[in-house]
């Protein structure tokens, strides 16, 4: 049978309807086309060919399929399904007119949708890689040189969007060369992308008439990005000349009448945020001269005691052992943290705050290419709260506000991927040992195989709770000069706060790490509002708390006091993984005891015992975590757990910063309501259920006893009359009364209705 003769393929023929161009001009406008529902054409025509349009939806989505959540990579990992689902669709339809190109570029509007709720890019990717594979294997079976063009732009097409996934990791790679590599990159590839639209032999195509508009207005916008992205990087240089035209080239690009909504959304965020950033040029600009950057990613253990903990690493300290993590052997282990006086406590009797660490080697951080970033130290720290944390510190001099913010946002578990290994003792990098998990694309990944790594040490499977991760920089030396990169000679330092925040650039020591980045020098915008504390040490000293980032800049004191006072913020942020371990534990014990009484079986004598039994040891463990927890908090909020007052006020108000109260209120009315739980009345009531019906069942025997008493006292009065009867037989007989075969038959009918009346009566005294 001839393609034409299939009624339902006359619409996807090269020469088809201009409703198809419709349908794509829609999709490229949107750019997050829902068609998975029916209501596109496309979606409608891939049907008709049976193509399952839901699992081309779901194929783009982070957050489905049999495994579950996606972890935060841009990568894929091995083994993805979509892969070879998506080949598999191909190849059923590539001989098909039109099919393959209008698969691919439906797969294309899903994941662009996909792009605008995530920048876990893993699995979006895998369906657009496999399409572009399988279409170089069988476009040889396209049905003629239109369908077969087409199906090459659209592959095409998806490469760009690779390519454009490409530079939205960039935007959070920490460095504006990169992007603007990752979009000079993009350009190139929308550029291929125009060729291939051209290509396509029929000037009606569909495709062809969608294509190429949209491959000019993808390399303008890509161009625009490019140069956006090299100006701002020359400008933070002390080179500000390419900054003007890359503005204009923003605003041209943002006029382009082919551009959707939300790609022109982008370019408006870029020109916005290099508008303030020209705007001051010429303003005075800060320079962080010397800081210190320490990154805190806390946890807790939800089955062990901090006691037990710190007793299990501070065995490894007292036997000189040092264990091997992760590819490389631990620097040293602590049997005590390295603390200052300001911990101590004028109250001897008063739970004392310390730990242990792991100090392990330092940490290399690179861009993808090799180039360098940043060295840090590290170490994994468990105290005897609970407050555990792995800790990374980096110290730097004059540093830009783009590269303070840079080195903040490495905090983020969605920075771009960059290579992270340890530095071994003779300076060589090594490879982090990630031991069958994914290999650490950033900090983050680094901070958590290490958690599970060193708990392993304290009890191997020991189950861990996460807490905010928090970035605290501490400003040694800053100093103000004009624009940007002023050279040292026009810098005057920084003697007051008010100097400090009056500069440009002072806004990114007060704003939080953000989630992603979606645009350039996002730190130029001031925040509304920042939290600053007030009445630190002296008139003039800068505080600033965020929701995971803290700053420290005391202008006028000395460098052990400014350090002093950093611990404090670095206890402060390290309380979020202990939160996050009493919450886990809170609720495995409520879900323990409601799956224990949620079973009302009362029939088991045995199993109620046992589970009561259960149910007592779960409400003393309780009663030991409420004192645990309880015994903390005192400790925390005691006017005497540190020596000096003012340094004790510090915390306070840190601890108000960081909603410590409310947080602790959280946890002490869920200890409160679960201690109140009336699990012993509730116990009661079914132990009362079970024994009223062990009492009725014991009654019900008891009638059964007395009824076969009374039935066997019955049977033995009748045959007590049998006997009786039979003895009036033998007195006949003896008397010559009867015959001998007379007093046979008569014992014989005696004896079996004395049988069959003693049974009846038995049978009937029984059942009474």
């Amino acid at each position: 049978m001839s393609v034409s003769s299939i009624p339902e393929f006359r619409e996807l023929h090269t020469h088809g309807p201009g409703s198809l161009t419709e349908s794509l001009t829609s999709m490229f406008q949107t750019e997050a086309w829902h068609a998975a529902d029916g209501d596109s054409r496309v979606a409608r025509q891939l049907r008709e060919i049976g193509v399952d349009v839901s699992a081309i939806w779901a194929a783009s989505r982070w957050n489905m399929g049999d495994d579950g959540e996606a972890p935060n990579r841009r990568h894929p990992l091995p083994g993805d399904p979509r892969g070879p689902q998506t080949a598999a669709a191909l190849t059923a339809i590539a001989a098909r007119p039109r099919a393959a190109a209008l698969l691919g570029v439906y797969l294309w509007s899903q994941a662009s949708d996909a792009l605008q709720y995530t920048f876990r890019h893993g699995r979006i990717i895998v369906p657009l890689r496999a399409f572009v594979e399988t279409w170089a294997t069988c476009r040889d079976s396209a049905p003629d040189d239109v369908c077969r063009a087409e199906g090459d732009a659209v592959a095409v097409l998806l490469r760009t969007l690779i390519t454009q996934m490409h530079t939205s990791a960039a935007r959070s790679a920490g460095s504006l060369a990169r992007l603007a590599d990752a979009a000079a990159q993009a350009g190139d590839r929308c550029g291929d992308l125009l060729r291939a639209a051209r290509a396509i032999p029929d000037p009606r195509s569909p495709f062809r008439r969608a294509l190429v508009p949209q491959a000019v207005t993808r390399i303008r916008y890509f161009r625009a990005l490019s140069e956006a992205a090299g100006a701002a990087d020359d400008a933070m240089s002390g080179q500000p000349a390419r900054l003007a035209p890359a503005l204009e080239g923003l605003r041209a690009a943002e006029t382009d009448r082919h551009l959707n909504y939300i790609l022109a959304s982008e370019l408006r965020a870029y020109r916005m945020h290099l508008t303030e950033l020209h705007r001051n040029l010429d303003s005075t600009w800060l320079t962080l001269d010397r800081l210190r950057t320490v990154y805190i990613y806390p946890f807790g253990l939800r089955d062990v005691s901090p006691t037990a903990a710190v007793a299990a690493i501070r065995e490894l300290a007292d036997r000189d052992e040092r264990p091997e993590l992760l590819g490389v052997q631990a620097f040293a282990v602590r049997g005590r943290l390295k603390m200052d006086d300001v911990w101590a406590s004028v109250d001897r009797a008063a739970r004392p705050y310390g730990g242990v660490s792991l100090s392990m080697p330092n940490v290399r951080l690179e861009q993808p290419d090799g180039s360098f970033i940043a060295e840090l130290s590290c170490d994994v720290r468990f105290t005897e709260f609970g407050n555990h944390y792995v800790r990374f510190r980096y110290s730097a001099r004059e540093q830009s506000p783009q590269q303070v913010r840079d080195a903040r946002f490495r905090l983020s578990n969605l920075h771009a991927d960059i290579r992270v290994r340890w530095i071994s003792p003779d300076g060589a990098p090594v490879d982090v040992d990630h031991a069958g998990s994914p290999p650490p694309e950033r900090l983050f990944d680094l901070a958590d195989l290490l958690q599970r790594a060193t708990t392993d040490l304290v009890r191997e499977g020991t189950e861990i709770a996460q807490g905010r991760a928090h970035v605290v920089t501490t400003v040694y030396e800053a100093s103000r000069g004009p624009g940007p990169a002023a050279p040292r000679a026009e810098r005057t330092p920084v003697a007051m706060g008010d100097e400090l925040l009056a500069a440009f650039g002072s806004q990114v020591l007060l704003q939080p790490v953000s989630y992603g980045t979606a645009t350039l020098c996002d730190w130029t915008l001031r925040q509304r509002n920042p939290v600053l504390l007030e009445g630190v040490r002296h008139l003039g000293d800068v505080v600033a708390v965020a929701t995971n980032s803290t700053t420290v800049a005391l202008a006028g004191t000395a460098h052990f006091k400014i350090s002093q006072y950093g611990s404090l913020a670095e206890f402060v942020a390290s309380l979020n993984g202990l939160f996050s371990a009493w919450n886990a534990t809170l609720a495995d014990h409520l879900r323990i005891v409601a799956t224990m009484l949620a079973d009302h079986d009362v029939n088991n004598g045995a199993d109620l015992a046992e589970r009561k039994e259960r149910l007592t040891r779960e409400q003393l463990r309780l009663h030991e975590f409420a004192s645990e927890v309880r015994a903390t908090l005192t400790t925390i909020t005691s006017p005497t757990f540190l020596a000096s007052a003012l340094e004790s006020r510090m915390l306070n108000q840190l601890l108000q910063a960081a909603h410590f109260e409310q947080q602790a209120a959280v946890v002490t009315e869920r200890l409160r309501e679960l201690l109140q739980e009336p699990i012993a009345a509730r116990l009661a009531a079914l132990e009362r259920l079970h024994g009223d019906r062990e009492r009725a069942a014991e009654a019900k025997r008891e009638r059964g006893r007395r009824r076969l008493m009374d039935g066997t006292l019955s049977a033995i009065t009748v045959f007590a009359g049998v006997y009786a009867l039979i003895g009036t037989v033998q007195v006949a007989l003896d008397a010559d009364l009867i015959g001998p075969l007379q007093a046979v038959t008569a014992t014989a009918l005696v004896t079996i209705g004395a049988l069959v009346t003693g049974v009846a009566v038995f049978n009937w005294t029984r059942g009474r």
